[in-house]
């Protein structure tokens, strides 16, 4: 509630009316440049994909165990305390997990 009293105090800014202008004769000098883009260019190499992969990899396991411990559900919550509590308890337990199947791995 006092979220939406806030937003309502805040001031409203417009554009310049110039602006629409300026915007359209920037992108109509830049149309006639082409562009390269990663995905449509076909001489990426092995090194560059395999990055790409593993980047997308870590992401998307990042955001699997946000969503599966449910500190995903905690951050829309959002109540400070609990949400610390619970991500310094859910990161302990991931932790441990971790130490606990590297020594099975690699016994020290």
């Amino acid at each position: 509630m006092e979220r939406e009293k806030v937003m309502e105090q805040m001031p409203v800014y417009e554009t310049s009316p110039a602006f629409t202008d300026i915007v359209m004769q920037r992108i109509t000098a830049q149309g006639s440049t082409p562009r390269a883009t990663t995905a449509a260019a076909p001489n990426v190499n092995y090194f560059t994909r395999r990055k790409q992969f593993i980047h997308f990899a870590v992401a998307g396991a990042a955001t699997y165990l946000f969503i599966a411990t449910g500190i995903l559900q905690s951050l829309i919550a959002m109540d400070a305390f609990q949400l610390e509590f619970q991500m310094k308890t859910k990161v302990q337990h991931v932790v441990e997990a971790g130490i606990e199947m590297i020594t099975t791995i690699i016994p020290f």
